[in-house]
């Protein structure tokens, strides 16, 4: 398990790296969870030691919502002055990742289709 939480801990330090070094304004976790993703499929699978810290980490992901919510909590007052602008994006982008699941839903089951 400590090779899992090693891997972890070294594709987000991956990612504030390149986070930092371009001045780029996605967050380095986010960066390094992208090359962890092309990382196992590249190598096509995971390994057991990963398997099970990233499990022991998802029991307690519901911690890391308490914080999303009290920044929600202490900007309301900007959250009632752009409610109607928030309220627009939340329904168009729900509407745009709704169409585009669907789109790739469609795609992926003709290519399993078509393989068999």
């Amino acid at each position: 398990m400590l090779k899992g939480i090693i891997t972890l801990l070294l594709f987000q330090f991956l990612g504030e790296c390149i986070s930092k070094l371009f001045d780029l304004l996605v967050p380095g976790p986010v960066i390094g969870m992208l090359l962890l993703l092309v990382f196992l499929i590249i190598r096509k699978s995971s390994f057991e030691s990963l398997d099970n810290a990233v499990l022991i980490h998802l029991r307690y992901l519901p911690l890391l919502f308490i914080p999303a919510a009290m920044g929600i909590i202490t900007q309301l007052d900007i959250i009632t002055k752009e409610f109607w602008a928030i309220s627009i994006s939340l329904v168009f982008g729900t509407i745009i990742a709704l169409a585009f699941c669907a789109k790739l839903m469609d795609y992926l089951t003709i290519r399993t289709e078509n393989k068999k």
